[in-house]
């Protein structure tokens, strides 16, 4: 699976963000969090649960740090969408480390879920390439950070190399009458909607004005007939390039790699003039852990070489560890474009629209609009 494959923000989200505009009405604010004791290889015995998507809990990620921490009794718990792990946070669940991305960072931070991270107890934190390190929305000040960023990756277009010719290099392409009844757009309404936006020509697609808004839903809404379907899963919009009659989509490079060289389907992957979209996940610290050394101790592990370059290699991720690079080829340096880590800052890194409801009732008008 990909990173794309989770944000998809639904009814809870959506209430869960005007609850936090009626907090911020009233001055409510988290409490400040006791900074963890002791160094990072002060590691406390006992259990620690990882809250995770499973790619990333399987024996080849966690046997090394049971191995260098065998007083840590670590279970795995798993998810497959955010909103679901947050959901099930609010209503008791306990763990100690969640697998985050940066777009959900601010609501959690709002929502009191999150300890701040002590960038002095992760060792490999120098190492992190620097725009990883910089992120506004992972700040906590002085010295602490909401999340670290371990992976990242880029969602620009999937196109048949066999029908599109030459390569597509616009967000225009998913709007192209040339390719009518081959076009796949995305369900989901913070993608659609942004990558719309790039199309018309706004630099800021996350920040939408109302007037901005409704020129977006008139060109999805005139994009209809044009379109073979919309997909929720990349696995949906797999096989309608292996089928042959999706010809371009939004995509990732993960995927367009797979499609080829597992399916042999003539699948490319580029990222559009106007900017790709771009994930940032990571691993945060949650709220009340009782092993606050062991957690930084875990988190700093997922930055360790040695599983940065299974995420390069296996999972064709950007990472944040610049250290990865000794141990990769020139050409799966290459692939991910770690030969240019800091391309990533030139995409558009996923952030949650303040006035998100608008952005669904948009998407609402847009599905109940006739082609």
């Amino acid at each position: 699976m990909t990173r794309s494959d989770i944000p998809r923000y639904g009814v809870w989200l959506l209430a869960a963000m005007l609850l936090l505009g009626m907090l911020a009405g009233c001055g409510g604010a988290p409490a400040a969090s006791s900074e963890p004791e002791g160094a990072p290889d002060e590691v406390e015995a006992g259990p620690l649960v990882v809250y995770s998507y499973e790619e990333t809990v399987t024996d080849d990620f966690l046997q090394p740090f049971r191995e260098k921490y065998p007083q840590v009794e670590l279970q795995v718990a798993v998810f497959g969408e955010l909103d679901e792990a947050i959901a099930k946070l609010r209503g008791g669940f306990r763990a100690d480390v969640i697998n985050v991305c940066v777009d959900y960072i601010p609501l959690m931070v709002e929502l009191d879920l999150l300890e701040p991270i002590d960038t002095a107890k992760i060792p490999y934190w120098n190492d992190v390439f620097p725009f990883f390190r910089e992120m506004p929305d992972i700040q906590a000040g002085e010295g602490k950070v909401w999340m670290v960023p371990v992976d990242a990756g880029l969602e620009g277009l999937m196109y048949r190399t066999d029908q599109i010719d030459p390569p597509p290099d616009s967000w225009n392409a998913l709007f192209d009458p040339a390719y009518a009844g081959h076009i796949v757009m995305q369900d989901y309404a913070r993608n659609a909607i942004a990558v719309t936006a790039l199309a018309l020509g706004y630099e800021d697609p996350f920040n939408l004005t109302e007037e901005q808004l409704q020129a977006v839903k008139e060109k999805l809404i005139a994009q209809k007939p044009l379109l073979l379907n919309y997909f929720e899963s990349d696995a949906e919009v797999d096989e309608m390039f292996r089928s042959g009659d999706a010809w371009v989509s939004l995509g990732w490079t993960s995927n367009a790699k797979w499609l080829r060289e597992d399916d042999g389907v003539p699948v490319a992957y580029v990222s559009p003039k106007e900017g790709a979209l771009s994930w940032v996940c990571g691993y945060a610290i949650l709220k009340g852990t009782t092993h606050p050394n062991a957690a930084h101790a875990l988190v700093n592990h997922y930055l360790e070489p040695e599983l940065q370059k299974i995420e390069v290699v296996d999972f064709e991720y950007i990472v944040a560890n610049a250290k990865v690079l000794d141990l990769l080829s020139e050409e799966e340096i290459a692939a991910v474009g770690l030969d240019n880590p800091e391309a990533i800052a030139a995409a558009h890194v996923e952030v949650l629209p303040t006035n998100y409801d608008r952005w669904l009732q948009i998407w609402e008008e847009v599905q109940a609009a006739s082609p």
